[in-house]
């Protein structure tokens, strides 16, 4: 079977989704034997693995194959590999603590594994680790389990989140000196990036407040207050600026925790149509943001954007030191 990964967290600082639905029970087989004593006469049933694309349109090559094992379980029955070549497992009906476990994928000719310091914990659905392959990293997410005790009716799936950075923005000092308004270049690695940035004020505890212009890199689609913006709708899409305690690089856990209690959504009122000065495929402008206080010592920035509530693009911005 074929797995579909798909973009998900993005940065200009960014970053991209991938997501896996297990399929249906293949077959159920009863023995004959007495199934009270001897676990080779139980009830058996064959669950299903598999990965399937989550949102399409991401545009990402698809897994060439992946290697699972099951462990854990109560009955002692353990299976080294579970492959793209025959994607389902044999366990015991009621048998407990089992766990299918992914240990690896092939995407684009690269093998990724498990990395030491964020490796699954539970393995139940929900949890979360990081895979790489080198440099490149895939957050990978356990959708969902075999029971337990198993039942025989569920199947075995995981997601998968793509993180990536873009190329950093600034905030010169023309901006943060005079509120005027200033055009913002950068190397995009996804479908929007930032065109224009407006500080409008301060704080009384010196954090500054500003606005900015994000612009769709293809042209904005459908009609108004319903455009999208590649295949996001646009009123789907939230983001939020804090300071950077990062460094600059943001992990999709980081990411989703910022979204877990914040998060401005993208008002219809904020959309720019095609043509707009200085956005000219179309996109929006955020609400006043404000950044962390005392600005001058505080300058470095993260503005992230949530599509889909697992795929985000993030910012660096950066505020340029005044100089006398």
């Amino acid at each position: 079977m074929k797995l579909n990964l798909s973009q998900g967290l993005v940065a200009t600082s960014l970053v991209l989704s991938l997501v896996a639905c297990g399929p249906k029970l293949q077959s159920v087989s009863e023995s004959k034997g007495d199934s009270s004593n001897n676990p080779s006469d139980r009830e058996t049933v064959n669950v299903g693995v598999s990965f399937t694309e989550k949102g399409a349109g991401f545009s990402l090559a698809s897994a060439t194959s992946f290697v699972m094992s099951l462990d854990g379980c109560a009955s002692g029955l353990t299976v080294g590999s579970i492959t793209q070549g025959n994607p389902g497992v044999n366990v015991y009906k009621f048998d407990q603590g089992c766990k299918v476990k992914l240990s690896s994928f092939v995407l684009s000719g690269l093998t990724y594994t498990p990395t030491v310091g964020d490796p699954f914990t539970s393995w139940a659905p929900g949890d979360v680790a990081t895979f790489s392959s080198g440099s490149l990293e895939m957050i990978v997410t356990v959708t969902s389990q075999l029971n337990n005790p198993i039942t025989g009716t569920e199947a075995v799936a995981y997601s998968f989140t793509q993180l990536a950075a873009g190329a950093d923005e600034s905030v010169a000092e023309s901006v943060v000196g005079d509120s005027h308004a200033l055009s913002v270049g950068g190397i995009d690695a996804a479908t929007v990036d930032v065109v224009g940035v407006t500080m409008n004020g301060m704080t009384a505890a010196g954090a500054g407040q500003f606005v900015f212009k994000v612009e769709c890199l293809t042209n904005i689609t459908g009609t108004a207050p319903a455009l999208s913006c590649g295949n996001n709708l646009m009123t789907t899409l939230k983001y939020v600026l804090v300071e950077d305690t990062t460094g600059g690089t943001l992990t999709a856990a980081q990411a989703a925790a910022l979204f877990a209690s914040a998060g401005t959504t993208v008002d219809a009122a904020d959309q720019l149509p095609l043509g707009t000065p200085g956005a000219v495929k179309g996109g929006f402008n955020t609400q006043t943001l404000t950044g962390p206080n005392a600005m001058h010592t505080h300058r470095s920035m993260l503005l992230v954007i949530q599509s889909g509530d697992t795929s985000y693009r993030y910012f660096n911005v950066d505020v340029s030191a005044l100089t006398n």
